[in-house]
């Protein structure tokens, strides 16, 4: 049986994400296609942005980290 698939999203040269009449989402990337339904859908979607979150905080973490190596200090001579 033929199934409709409509075009969410799409990225050329990576992948894409397309909702299909089956009721589940086809998330297609290079070498892998993965059929989910909604709610593990919405499982991806919350740890795909979990894990960006995470990634910000950390390079922020970092360049916070950074900056505290050097530290210049103008004294007076008194």
């Amino acid at each position: 049986m033929s199934h409709e698939q409509t075009p969410l999203v799409t990225c050329e040269g990576f992948g894409g994400i397309f909702s299909c009449s089956c009721g589940l989402y086809h998330v297609h990337l290079p070498g892998v296609t993965f059929h989910l339904n909604e709610k593990r859908f919405g499982l991806l979607v919350q740890m795909i942005l979990q894990a960006k979150e995470n990634r910000d905080l950390q390079c922020k973490n970092q360049a916070e980290s950074q900056e505290r190596h050097l530290q210049i200090v103008k004294r007076s001579s008194n």
